[in-house]
């Protein structure tokens, strides 16, 4: 009697936990659905900021504020208008076949991916010269400190972007094929943030070599 008293609460104790994640899963699907766009900012910032403390922890031991907000602050930004352009893509070619996933990756890698390393490139290296500058005192005057920061900028586009797209080809090609392929639209913006942690770590330690 006591081991099926036992058995009977372990399983209502974990029919309880599969409620309540169910629940919670609920409720983010129907507040995707309401409110997209600020769901997604929501979702890819802060996925982004935990992912990113973690790596840098793990990696120098210690934790860069103003970087992890500076590509939180990106991921963020993007995120609503890569969940619409997914949505786009799906509305082309629906279903999740492979030759529907293959061209849904193919095209988002071919028109999306360079693009946006060109402009995360640009956002991180401008944003985080200018918070330095500001947190140095720069004696630079506005016009020619705008001017350092742009000529650093243009240099490091010009020197990492073809080897950052063919990085790109080997990881997210995979990882828009199995987003199109597995995820549901309200949980793409999680993964492809998720995916995006791995990748920002890569990407920042190009922005700062």
């Amino acid at each position: 009697w006591l081991k099926l008293l036992s058995d009977s609460s372990q399983a209502l104790d974990g029919a309880k936990a599969k409620t309540g994640s169910l629940t919670m899963f609920q409720r983010f699907a129907a507040c995707q659905a309401r409110r997209p766009v600020a769901t997604c900012l929501v979702t890819g910032a802060s996925v982004m900021s935990i992912g990113d403390s973690a790596v840098q922890l793990c990696g120098s031991g210690t934790l860069d504020l103003e970087r992890n907000v500076v590509v939180s602050a990106y991921n963020g930004g993007t995120s609503p208008f890569f969940y619409f352009w997914w949505q786009h893509l799906d509305g082309m070619w629906p279903g999740k076949g492979v030759a529907a996933v293959a061209r849904k990756a193919l095209v988002n890698q071919a028109t999306m991916a360079p693009f946006n390393s060109a402009l995360f490139l640009t956002w991180s290296t401008a944003l985080e010269s200018w918070i330095k500058s500001k947190h140095f005192e720069s004696k630079d005057d506005p016009t020619a400190l705008k001017s350092k920061i742009w000529e650093k900028v243009k240099s490091k586009v010009r020197s990492e972007i073809p080897d950052l797209v063919l990085a790109q080809c080997g990881y997210w090609l995979p990882a828009n094929a199995v987003n199109f392929m597995f995820m549901p639209q309200h949980l793409r913006v999680v993964f492809m943030s998720s995916c995006a942690v791995i990748w920002g770590g890569y990407i920042s330690y190009v922005v700062h070599r």
